[in-house]
Parts: structure tokens; C-alpha cells; sequence
């Protein structure tokens, strides 16, 4: 089985946890010589072997308390790369498998926790003991050290069958527990279509059958867990019985064992058979946390988009030669070329499903072109889309960013004639947003949103139809506001509403995968 582990972390694993055994063993070679001493009453400096006693036993506990923090330490480490691994793979495309992402990083990834905090140091610990203490075994009673050899492999082998049956149970309660995420959330997003359809019963009805399903997965889990637990103390009590039996007849009836010997051995048995039951159990939860990690491992080995294709210019605010946009199988644009200024606003139209939402994540850096070149001015571009999440927040922070004064934020909520709505909410600025809901109309959410962006005024600004359920009069605003942004920024936005463009500097109408250029009106 494969640890995942380099070969710097494997050596260090491995070389503390043959130091701390070795003291160990040292302890219970003193140990067993003064208890012989006290026992059969041969010689022995009493003070002295308890000196050593203690300073082994001391060292003993200290070396394995360091592996058990080194070993946490690394595997955190290791689980933060995996974290940034997936952070990296969101992109526009996540998008449309967004619960899948979110379990991938905050549950799936936090299963798999436990296979690189407790498994994988585990393992190693268990097969440093096994084998050492096999070879003291042989050195001082090779009828003991027999026995050993003998029952260990009945451990690993049953750890094998009954692992490779949990791996794949585990696999299909982590699939179960994705559909259930995504259904659930699809149920919140859509309850008002619920509630109106009349839906609620064959709602709850498909509920219940995929908790039965997750039920069920998760019983079967749990049985071969029982399973496992039962035949590792069967394994484990044979095991030490025969060893005790062996000593037994030694040192009765035949009598060709010393004191020390029988004690030592039966001190490093009962460890030898513990390490194989804290393997099982840690063999069976790794099992369970591969199967987890399946799931976040398969978003992790998609080829991540390339988000470093835009290049600079300074001469304008876009610019594209040969860009071939496509989506899916689709070309959306096709070899074009074209230049957006530096200042002025630059209006996009064409059909639906044109491709004019596409160009503006292409110039965000939120999808890959398929060919050509795109130079920007900045790659620090203020974004205003109709899919902008809201995060629990405050109205104040949400337009702040943190980064601006009540002032400021006040200031930019006037221009967009939003200070009046704010002002009648109990907690005016500071009213908080919960589980995406605003307490405003939609033309003031989309207004909301532009005085985010807006406030910064940074020297790009792209917006996908800004004007959308904006009233007349409320339109004019806005459009009042952006002519005055425009003489500093450069604006590029997709637009449906025509009365924009008495104020667009250039148009560019998106059809057929060709970028035209109209008449600015």
C-alpha cells in the first residue's frame, strides 16, 4: 500500500519510531532483571538498574510523544497542500458541480484527515515493533519468538480482505452522501417552486429514500468493523495464550527458562499483539478515509485552467489577436481581434447564448481561450455579474471590502440613490446578510452590487447587463453616474437594454463567433 509519504518523512517516521522501541525494550530489560532479582534473589545493583529503568522508561515516553506531534505536524501540512490543490481547481467550471467541490474540501478532505494523522504513522510504528520485537523474541526465547511468526500474518491478511470490501463501501456512503448534499441543496434553492407545485410529498418521499440509502451504507460500514474488531481479539488472545503456554511449560515442568526470560517475554508479547489491534483499527478507518479521498482526489487530478494566458499591455484596456473562444464543443469566437480604449465605455451586444458572457470570463482570466493571444492593462478588474454570491456579511462590509470608511461607502450608496432604501432598515449600513437574503428589491441588489466594484474605481470595470431590473428613472442614475466613471475608467459591458448605449463610446456586436464593430450611438 502506497503511504504518500517522501523519502525524507519516511526515514524519520521510521528512525524515531526505532528509537523509541528500542528504549522501550531497554526498559523491560531492566524491568524483568529487577523483578528476577527480587523474585529469585540473585545478585543485581538494585539502585542502579532502577536508574537505568527510569531514564529508558522517560526516553521511551518522550521519543513517542515527538513522533506522534512530527507525524501530526506533517500530515497537516500534507492536508493544507491537498486544501491549496483544490482552492486551485476552482474556476469558472466548478460552478455547475459546486456541492461536490464543497464536500470535496470540507468534509471528504477532513476524513481523509485521519488517514495521514493516524494511519500512516500507525503502520510504520506497528511494523518497527513487529519486527524488532520478532528479533529480540528469536534472540532470547525462539519458541516464543515461533509463535509470533506463526499468528502474525492471520492480522495482515484479514486486514487485506476486509479492507478492500470497507474501501468500496466507503466509496459508495461518500457518492450517497454527495447526491444527499446536492439534492438538499437544490431543495433550498428551489423551495419557493416547491412549495408553489404542490411538491412537498414527493419531496419528502425521495428525501427519506436517500437517507435510507445513506442509512444502509453506513450499517454495512459498521458491520465489517464489528467484524474486524472481533477476529483481531480472537487473533490476539490465541496469540498471547500460546505464548503463555509455552512459557509455562518451561519453566514448570521442564524448567529450561529463567525468571527473567519468561517475564520478558511475556512483557513484549501483550505490545506486539496491541500494535496489531492498533493497526486494525487504524486499517480500517484509513480504508474508510481513501474512500473519502477518492472523491477529492478525482477533482484534484483535473487539469487545472490556466489563468496565467493573459499577457500586458498599456496602450489599452484589451486587446486580442486570433482569440478563439470556445465552450464545450462550441466555438463562441473565432480567430477575432479587437481593441477596447483605455477610458470610455465600451458596449457588447448579440443574441442569447452568443458568447458574450464567455468573452467577459475571458477577460477576467475565468476561462481559457482555446488559441490566440489577449493582452489586458491590469489583471486588477472590478466585475460586476447578475451571479455574484453573497456571503454572511454585513451591507457594510459587503461594499467596503473591508478597505473603505463609512464615509466612503456612504458616499458611493448616494450616487446610486440606494442611501434612502439602507437608511429605513433597522440596522441601516450594518444590517446583516444572511444566507444570501436582502432585505432590498432586485434593482437595488444590482445597484449593491455595482457600488461594490464602484467603490474602488479601478481602471477596468466589465459588467454583465448592469441595467438589469433597474426602473426607468433609476436607470438614468446609474447611466449619470457611469458617464462621469468612464472619462477615468475603462468600462466593457454586455448589454440588452438599448437606452445604454446613447452613452457607449464603441459597439461591439458578438454573432456567428465574430466580434464586430457597430456604430457607437
Amino acid at each position: 500500500m502506497k503511504l504518500n509519504l517522501s523519502l525524507k518523512q519516511a526515514v524519520l517516521y521510521s528512525f524515531t519510531a526505532i528509537i523509541s522501541l528500542v528504549f522501550y525494550i531497554a526498559f523491560g530489560h531492566h524491568l524483568s532483571r529487577i523483578l528476577e532479582s527480587i523474585v529469585i534473589g540473585t545478585d543485581l545493583n538494585i539502585t542502579q538498574s532502577l536508574t537505568y529503568m527510569s531514564v529508558f522508561f522517560i526516553l521511551f515516553i518522550l521519543t513517542d510523544k515527538f513522533y506522534n506531534l512530527y507525524t501530526r505536524m506533517s500530515a497537516n501540512r500534507s492536508i493544507e497542500h491537498k486544501a491549496g490543490q483544490l482552492i486551485d481547481r476552482i474556476d469558472v467550471k466548478t460552478q455547475r458541480e459546486s456541492e461536490g467541490m464543497i464536500n470535496a474540501l470540507l468534509v471528504h478532505l477532513e476524513e481523509y484527515r485521519s488517514y495521514e494523522t493516524a494511519f500512516v504513522p500507525t503502520i510504520i510504528k506497528t511494523m518497527v515493533k513487529v519486527t524488532l520485537i520478532i528479533a529480540t523474541l528469536f534472540f532470547i526465547d525462539i519458541y516464543a519468538g515461533a509463535i509470533l511468526l506463526f499468528t502474525a500474518p492471520f492480522i495482515p491478511l484479514y486486514y487485506v480482505l476486509v479492507g478492500l470490501q470497507t474501501q468500496e463501501e466507503s466509496v459508495r456512503q461518500a457518492t450517497r452522501f454527495d447526491n444527499i448534499g446536492t439534492l438538499f441543496l437544490n431543495l433550498i434553492r428551489g423551495k419557493d417552486t416547491v412549495k408553489n407545485t404542490g411538491s412537498k410529498d414527493t419531496v419528502i418521499k425521495r428525501l427519506e429514500e436517500d437517507n435510507k440509502g445513506f442509512v444502509k451504507e453506513t450499517m454495512h460500514i459498521l458491520k465489517y468493523a464489528f467484524q474486524s474488531t472481533m477476529m483481531l481479539e480472537f487473533i490476539t488472545i490465541l496469540g498471547i495464550g500460546l505464548v503463555a503456554l509455552e512459557v509455562a511449560l518451561r519453566i514448570i515442568i521442564f524448567q529450561n527458562i529463567s525468571f527473567y526470560t519468561a517475564f520478558f517475554v511475556l512483557l513484549l508479547a501483550p505490545e506486539f499483539y496491541s500494535a496489531l489491534k492498533v493497526l486494525g483499527t487504524e486499517f480500517h478507518n484509513g480504508k474508510l478515509a481513501l474512500g473519502s479521498y477518492e472523491k477529492a482526489e478525482a477533482i484534484i487530478n483535473k487539469r487545472p485552467m490556466n489563468t496565467s494566458y493573459r499577457g500586458k499591455t498599456d496602450s489599452s484596456a484589451a486587446e486580442a489577436v486570433n482569440l478563439t473562444v470556445g465552450h464545450g464543443d462550441k466555438l463562441l469566437l473565432n480567430k477575432t481581434n479587437f481593441t477596447f480604449s483605455k477610458t470610455g465605455l465600451t458596449a457588447i451586444t448579440g443574441e442569447s447564448g452568443a458568447g458574450k458572457t464567455t468573452l467577459l470570463r475571458t477577460l477576467l482570466g475565468l476561462h481559457e481561450p482555446v488559441s490566440g493571444t489577449l493582452d489586458v492593462l491590469t489583471t486588477d478588474i472590478g466585475y460586476v455579474s447578475d451571479q455574484v454570491y453573497f456571503s454572511d456579511t454585513t451591507i457594510y462590509d459587503y461594499v467596503s471590502g473591508h478597505s473603505h470608511s463609512e464615509e466612503k461607502v456612504m458616499e458611493i450608496l448616494h450616487k446610486l440613490n440606494l442611501t434612502d432604501s439602507i437608511d429605513n432598515l433597522e440596522a441601516g449600513i450594518h444590517t446583516p446578510i444572511v444566507n444570501h437574503d436582502i432585505p432590498l428589491s432586485g434593482g437595488e441588489i444590482v445597484r449593491l452590487k455595482m457600488a461594490r466594484v464602484l467603490i474602488s474605481k479601478p481602471e477596468i470595470i466589465i459588467m454583465d447587463e448592469p441595467t438589469e431590473f433597474l426602473d426607468a428613472e433609476t436607470e438614468q442614475l446609474v447611466m449619470k453616474y457611469l458617464t462621469e466613471l468612464k472619462e477615468t475608467s475603462a468600462i466593457i459591458a454586455v448589454i440588452h437594454r438599448r437606452q445604454l448605449l446613447s452613452i457607449a463610446d464603441s459597439h461591439y456586436v458578438l454573432n456567428n463567433g465574430e466580434l464586430q464593430r457597430g456604430d457607437a450611438l
